[in-house]
């Protein structure tokens, strides 16, 4: 084997960079790999890690020969500290790393006999070492169970394992929780689309070898075919987290979900793409999968099961092809609180009556408002995009003051506790009462009276939400409540009923 003298074997993406390396002198290997330097560096963000190590061991080393401290340095050396500006001082600096390397290093020689599974065997080593990503360990065992199957492993790699090497996939995943690299969260999507299981991310590694070989029998022919299940899922995965383009309405429901802080729901969204699935089945799919998002967090409902009812809707998708039909039949059997998808009346009371904004804050209000924007725009208006930096409105002013006065003209304090100061306070956070607004033109408004915040919409702000306000002089109470009644019939439409 001509790699044998080497003994490393790195992965393939790593392979060549690791051979020039270890064969050429640095002169060659900067200039051979000069693209891939900023400066005398080369970035985090490389996709040769092997050539980053190299520096960096370049770089720490001569750090610490040029300025060690004594405490650094083998205790073998002596009065090196009154020396660390003389060529001896880094000869010293140099020798002690030099006894380190040779005396300090161990090298484990593990021989295994005919019948030792050497992925076990490392497996074993690595259970109370260096944490590695459960896909990692994946990688070694499919590529350990592919060299038993007498595959080409090379190839095989460059082809279905090579894109999983690529920097954005050891990155943390910033939608999901807990908080790890997007390969592992990929991997347990991935096993939760292909199974319609609850995936457990603290034994992710186990969950693929039970997924891989159930009960001690291949699901797959080969490990070729195992690959291309991973491949087939991660362009889907990409499309989600807006990496890049595909399908719009897997696409649609990435952002929705990313809005709405529900990663969870990838599995179903990656079920939906199955190629039996029409585009328009799969597009009324989504929006009723939204719909349940929205309308039970607007009624109050709570949302600790949804990752629950997600999973198994995934898992009901598994055994039956994604359809409306086997969508509405799923949710029709959900008649609980903590599950049931709300009917229109129970939709509309929830925006006239429930506290909007606390019940859903920031993006998920945004997005609420946003689309409430599309659907109040008549057929003539232009088309347009969701503006960046939208800040949610109270018209009226969560600290509201004597510059909103109640119908009896009688002002009542935020606080005094009597009941219409409390009704008051309920309905400041309901839909009727909120708006989107630019950043400057939110703090700009602030708590002024309403006829100047009006003033203000009507010159600076182009939405058909703040046309509401044009022409009106009080905003209290029953104004709000019209308001809400007026989103209330919107929204019915926005998010359908089953």
């Amino acid at each position: 084997d001509p790699l044998a003298r080497y003994k490393l074997s790195p992965t393939p993406s790593d392979r060549v960079v690791f051979h020039d390396i270890m064969e050429n002198d640095y002169a060659s290997i900067r200039t051979k790999y000069s693209k891939y330097y900023w400066g005398n560096r080369v970035p985090k963000n490389t996709s040769l890690l092997a050539l980053r190590a190299y520096e960096l061991f370049r770089e720490n080393i001569s750090d610490f020969a040029l300025f060690g401290s004594v405490n650094d340095i083998s205790h073998n050396v002596e009065n090196i500290a009154d020396e660390t500006d003389t060529e001896e001082a880094v000869e010293a600096r140099f020798e002690a790393l030099l006894a380190a390397l040779l005396s300090r290093m161990k090298l484990v020689v593990i021989i295994l006999g005919e019948d030792d599974d050497a992925q076990v065997v490392f497996e074993t080593l690595n259970s109370k070492g260096e944490p590695l990503l459960a896909m990692d360990l994946v990688r070694n065992n499919i590529f350990h169970r592919a060299e038993r199957q007498s595959l080409e492993i090379d190839e095989l790699y460059q082809e279905l394992w090579d894109p999983f090497d690529q920097p954005w996939w050891r990155e943390s995943a910033p939608f999901s929780r807990p908080r790890r690299p997007r390969l592992d969260h990929f991997l347990a999507y991935t096993l939760a689309a292909e199974t319609g299981e609850n995936i457990s991310m603290r034994e992710l590694y186990a969950e693929y070898r039970a997924f891989a070989v159930p009960r001690g029998q291949r699901r797959f022919h080969s490990v070729e075919d195992e690959l291309r299940v991973l491949q087939h899922y991660a362009p889907l995965y990409k499309v989600l987290e807006g990496e890049i383009d595909g399908d719009q309405t897997l696409a649609w429901l990435g952002t929705k979900f990313v809005s709405w802080q529900l990663t969870t729901a990838y599995p179903v969204a990656m079920r939906l793409m199955r190629e039996d699935v029409s585009s328009d089945e799969r597009q009324q799919i989504a929006r009723l999968i939204y719909s349940y998002i929205v309308r039970r967090t607007l009624c109050g409902l709570t949302s600790k099961n949804l990752n629950r009812v997600f999973q198994s809707l995934t898992h009901a998708f598994v055994q039956a092809t994604p359809s409306v039909a086997n969508l509405r039949a799923f949710f029709v059997a959900r008649v609980g609180d903590s599950t049931r998808f709300p009917d229109d009346r129970e939709f509309t009371q929830g925006i006239l009556a429930q506290p909007a904004y606390q019940l859903a804050h920031g993006t998920r209000m945004a997005d609420v408002l946003w689309e409430l924007e599309l659907a109040s725009r008549s057929s003539l208006a232009e088309q347009m995009t969701k503006p960046t930096g939208m800040w949610v409105e109270h018209v009226l002013p969560r600290s509201w003051n004597e510059d909103w006065p109640f119908d009896d003209g009688v002002f009542t304090e935020r606080w005094s506790g009597e009941v219409k100061a409390q009704d008051r306070n309920r309905v400041i956070h309901t839909l009727g009462n909120l708006t989107l607004l630019s950043s400057k033109l939110n703090i700009s408004s602030g708590n002024r009276k309403f006829v100047e915040k009006a003033e203000k919409f009507e010159k600076h702000t182009g939405l058909f939400l703040n046309k509401w306000f044009t022409g009106k002089s009080r905003w209290a109470e029953v104004e709000i409540q019209e308001r809400s009644q007026y989103l209330a019939s919107l929204a019915v439409e926005v998010w359908p009923d089953l």
